[in-house]
């Protein structure tokens, strides 16, 4: 945790340099524009909320109705384009995928007349679960067939509380380097003074930072990103109004508690970057704790191991839904 402080404070400290040039950020709204990012992309209204979200419908020639429907959910700071390598993919096996991008991150979202946020709900994990839900019901005919809900960081906690609030409704749970730990997926001295002055005052100037945002991809990704992939991530954080969105979710987001995982009867499989730098592999005790678990662990230091290793997770994806080979 002290490691973890510090390099938060220097973060802060060195704000004043490299920040974001016109000329960069015209080029990335040139390949992510804000109202079609994706060739997917659309937008609902859900809890007085705009959500932009992705829907890979499976081919009617190659399968007459679908296996189920996968619903993909991003972790803090992440969006629907962590998920362009496994959704398609995912979708070719037969499967309807869903990804929803959750306000303030992605492109989901739009100012609201008080304060920074970008939506008017609560910022806690549970209001996160039933927006989805919400959300699902609208945008999917499910027709009794399978729900997998697969969820990476903060999402494998909203995954969490989705199969704990309406247990019968999820078939298999997928848990990718979860944050279910604790009662936050930022750390906690962020919420208390002086360090959430801190974080209100500058979160503009720390996502104006291309230093910074570049060291915290490269954290997350294990290794220096792609220019593709810090164009594909930061694209997001462009929008106008979102880096102060941030900081006051940062400030916000916080559970009573952890949620109950060793209540959960779903199926589940937990895949962890064995040295990830973001979210310490806890699966060993995870998968202990949980009733009916499995955890395969992935030889990376990744956190965002969908990106990264997306072959090996995929093919143990694949196996634990039944479609290998």
């Amino acid at each position: 945790m002290l490691k973890k402080i510090i390099i938060m404070l220097i973060s802060f400290l060195v704000v004043s340099c490299a920040t974001v040039n016109p000329q960069l950020k015209n080029e990335v709204k040139t390949r992510y524009p804000d109202e079609k990012p994706f060739e997917q992309s659309d937008f609902i209204y859900v809890q007085n909320t705009r959500l932009h979200y992705c829907l890979w419908i499976v081919d009617s020639g190659r399968y007459q109705q679908p296996k189920g429907t996968i619903l993909l959910i991003h972790g803090v700071s992440g969006s629907t384009y962590n998920w362009r390598y496994l959704a398609p993919k995912l979708q070719e096996n037969g499967w309807s995928v869903l990804s929803v991008d959750l306000p303030p991150f992605g492109f989901s979202g739009e100012k609201q007349a008080a304060g920074a946020s970008f939506d008017p709900l609560p910022k806690d994990s549970n209001s996160r679960a039933e927006l989805l839900w919400e959300a699902t019901e609208k945008l999917v005919d499910r027709a009794d067939l399978p729900l997998i809900v697969l969820g990476h960081s903060l999402g494998g906690r909203i995954a969490t509380h989705m199969t704990l609030s309406k247990p019968d409704q999820v078939d298999k749970l997928i848990l990718l380097a979860p944050a279910v730990y604790g009662n936050s997926a930022t750390p906690g001295i962020t919420k208390y003074w002086p360090f959430n002055t801190m974080v209100k005052k500058n979160s503009s100037r720390f996502m104006d930072n291309l230093s910074i945002m570049r060291y915290v991809m490269n954290k997350a990704y294990g290794r220096k990103v792609t220019e593709e992939e810090f164009y594909g991530n930061v694209a997001p954080f462009l929008r106008e109004g979102v880096p102060e969105a941030c900081g006051e979710w940062v400030i916000e987001s916080l559970d009573s508690e952890e949620p109950e995982f060793g209540e959960i009867k779903a199926e589940t499989l937990i895949l962890w970057g064995k040295r990830d730098k973001i979210v310490k592999n806890k699966g060993r005790k995870l998968e202990a704790e949980m009733k009916n678990a499995s955890y395969i662990e992935v030889p990376s230091k990744s956190h965002c191991i969908m990106d990264t290793d997306s072959e090996l997770v995929l093919e143990s994806i694949l196996e634990f839904i039944g479609d290998e080979g």
